[in-house]
């Protein structure tokens, strides 16, 4: 359990899935089913980390959850294109682990606080605690997400993180969200 001045940040369990859930339900266009949540408190190399204000500790106020990938290709893109994407000098091993963010989710009440910010770095700061030896998190690990083409505020809170579009539009990315764009672009970059 990490601590910030106004936040506490624990991992998702059984317990609190429900209240979890429901935040994700009133803060993202696609409606997850429980076994997604389920999944995240127990397959290895998943997490779910959610933030909870001190003085109401079982009510989640924002939520990160993500995935360490050993397989460097993304909707069909090489870490090479990764590469190519950051504009970056640094070797970029197509053996190297990244990390997937899959979900984001902050209250309007706590946004502009820096916390997406503060849970990007702390599901980066969880996997390189947990790595092993062949799944080592390191300065060039990469971290990537999919964002919507009409989410603005994201493209730009992603952007400001130094993360960067490695691709056009994808089409239909977002199949199951039920209104607004079905598009989405793969951002990249490094974070740590």
């Amino acid at each position: 359990m990490t601590s910030t001045p106004n936040l506490i940040i624990k991992p998702l369990t059984s317990v609190n899935i429900p209240q979890v859930r429901a935040l994700h339900s009133s803060l993202l266009p696609v409606n997850y089913p429980t076994s997604f949540f389920i999944q995240l408190t127990l397959l290895p190399g998943h997490v779910c980390l959610v933030a909870y204000h001190p003085a109401n500790p079982n009510t989640p106020v924002a939520f990160i959850s993500a995935s360490l990938q050993e397989n460097p290709r993304v909707h069909g893109l090489t870490k090479s294109l990764f590469h190519n994407a950051l504009n970056s000098d640094a070797k970029v091993s197509q053996t190297t682990p990244h990390i997937e963010i899959l979900t984001l989710g902050v209250l309007p009440a706590y946004q502009q606080q820096g916390v997406a910010r503060l849970l990007v770095q702390q599901v980066y700061d969880y996997f390189r605690e947990h790595s092993t030896p062949s799944r080592e998190i390191t300065d060039s690990t990469l971290i990537h997400t999919n964002v919507a083409t009409s989410n603005v505020p994201a493209l730009s809170f992603y952007e400001r993180l130094g993360m960067r579009v490695a691709t056009g539009v994808i089409r239909n990315l977002y199949r199951a969200c039920p209104h607004g764009s079905k598009d989405g672009y793969l951002l990249v970059g490094r974070i740590g």
